[in-house]
């Protein structure tokens, strides 16, 4: 009986198609890296973004031309020492040269790998700048609050939410909490993720903006039913403008022209909505978001949702059928639902209230 071998032909077949595949799959990821997300960490625009960018693409690199040396080397066994009439495969039991050569290289390339990746985690806990601008972020179920030491009323903290604003070129360091679970900070096109712990201050890596724009942040720990909803952005605003964004949250708001729709819905947000939020000038309570200069505010409801009228009603109305709400004592009520044993405004009041809280933009 003799043994049926493998044609020349059939497995030039089988290499083409290897190859094919190959090319396809390098031709996908190719596709894929050119998509744009608003959470890619391929486009960094801050220095420590930039320097995790650096660390990837050294990375990717190496890890390519290595698994490119690997594939090669193994379709050149395949092809060379493949059986076929005529030729016995030859049974080596060993090589040390190969041996050392196949060690010594992936020690070579991790210690490369290592000396950068050691450096960068090294400057993350450097001092922060003289003039860095201080923030304290601190996260709920599920929304982002932001503090600025100093910069608010009368010395006190400047506190707003879920929009987080700071200028180009000045260096940004950050302390991290939590009231409630485990949370996380992240917005990779600035800087890399950092837990919040309750009962624990974590520092994040300082970072400096290096672009005026918008740039986007979420939640990287799971932290309840809500967790994919509690995002937040960042603006990068010029210098000039986050100065001015700062005034303005220090005036008192310009009180609405008796008689308009406006003062009608400030009258029904004191009534109400001040139990729980902060107008500076207004109201002081903190148990929910800050709502000084909501206005000017490009989203609501930790960032998922764009910030116009429409869904701004529908957030006021009834939040329990846009986001899960912890049903505590402090939760936010259902203002309206159409429902008289429910409602506790009316469908006319929650538009007053819209246009008063849209009504809060710069000067």
């Amino acid at each position: 009986m003799t043994t049926p071998t493998a044609h020349p032909q059939n497995l030039a077949a089988t290499l083409r198609r290897l190859l094919y595949f190959a090319l396809a799959a390098v031709a996908l990821v190719a596709v894929l890296a050119s998509c744009d997300t608003p959470l890619t960490t391929f486009e960094p625009r801050s220095d420590a973004a930039q320097r995790v960018h650096t660390i990837y693409i050294f990375v990717i690199v190496a890890a390519s031309i290595v698994g490119f040396l690997v594939l090669a080397a193994m379709a050149y066994i395949l092809w060379k020492y493949r059986e076929r009439p005529g030729h016995t495969a030859q049974q080596i039991h060993g090589n040390t040269t190969l041996e050392i050569t196949w060690t010594v290289i992936p020690i070579l390339i991790l210690v490369a790998i290592a000396i950068p990746t050691i450096v960068w985690i090294a400057g993350t806990t450097a001092e922060p700048d003289e003039d860095a601008l201080h923030i304290e972020a601190v996260g709920h179920q599920w929304w982002f609050e932001f503090r600025y030491p100093g910069l608010g009323p009368d010395g006190e903290d400047l506190v707003t939410a879920n929009e987080l604003r700071i200028p180009v070129g000045r260096q940004v360091a950050i302390t991290l909490e939590a009231k409630d679970v485990i949370h996380s900070f992240w917005v990779p096109q600035l800087v890399g993720k950092t837990d919040m712990v309750p009962g624990r201050t974590n520092i994040l890596e300082k970072f400096t903006a290096t672009e005026v724009g918008t740039f986007y942040g979420q939640c990287a720990e799971f932290c309840g039913s809500a967790h994919a909803l509690m995002r937040f952005r960042v603006h990068v605003d010029s210098h000039a403008d986050f100065d001015r964004w700062v005034e303005n949250m220090n005036a008192d708001p310009v009180p609405p022209e008796e008689g308009s729709v406006e003062a009608a819905g400030a009258r029904v947000f004191t009534n109400f909505c001040a139990r729980c939020h902060t107008i500076y000038g207004v109201s002081t309570e903190e148990i929910g978001p800050n709502l000084t200069l909501f206005g000017d505010r490009a989203t609501l409801g930790a960032g998922i949702l764009d910030s116009t009228d429409e869904n701004l009603k529908a957030w006021v109305s009834n939040i329990r059928d846009i986001k899960p709400v912890l049903e505590t004592t402090n939760a936010m009520p259902t203002f309206y639902v159409g429902d008289p044993l429910v409602d506790q405004l009316t469908e006319a009041q929650v538009d007053q209230v819209v246009v008063y809280l849209k009504s809060l933009k710069l000067r």
